[in-house]
């Protein structure tokens, strides 16, 4: 039974892994070269794309749906003020008419 050793590349050469791969075109020659799976430098890739880095940042999702709520609240609190401004305008010429 073989023992697997799990070699750690840093993020620079992740990124210079990842660079030679999308100059090549071919995971499975730039994976073979430094002896990784190509679904790993597939993963990188992706994440290179996404986010500049080799690596998934923590917590990514969470804060792009929190900016999302962030903007959806200020719009509703936007358009909440416009429409009071709208009903006070509307009884004003109520009573106007009265």
């Amino acid at each position: 039974m073989s023992t697997r050793f799990i070699r750690k590349f840093t993020e620079e050469e992740r990124v210079a892994i990842v660079c030679e791969a999308l100059e090549c075109g071919s995971n499975a020659l730039v994976a073979s070269k430094y002896n990784i799976n190509p679904q790993q430098l597939s993963n990188w890739k992706g994440n290179y794309r996404r986010y500049h880095q080799t690596i998934k940042p923590k917590d990514c999702k969470e804060k792009e749906v929190i900016q999302d709520y962030k903007k959806a609240y200020l719009k509703a609190i936007e358009e909440n003020k416009e429409k009071d401004l709208e009903i006070a305008i509307l009884r004003d010429l109520l009573k106007k008419k009265k």
